[in-house]
């Protein structure tokens, strides 16, 4: 005999609510700064496609001189 449901759960259509975030440890969450700042850097980045960092650092130094 199938187990009768219990009328008062919510629809099998709606899904669960999601479980709470887990607390990130501070070098957990350190990391994910880093990780969003490095994110951030590399979109700007590929949005103003100018000089490579290589391009960039060798004008500088021929920008120098010889010392």
């Amino acid at each position: 005999m199938p187990a009768r449901r219990d009328r008062t759960h919510q629809d099998d259509a709606t899904p669960p609510p999601p479980p709470p975030a887990p607390q990130l440890t501070p070098y957990e969450r350190a990391s994910v700064d880093m990780l969003a700042g490095i994110t951030r850097l590399l979109k700007r980045q590929s949005e103003r496609p100018e000089k490579s960092h290589e391009e960039d650092v060798a004008e500088r130094f021929r920008k120098q001189g010889p010392k």
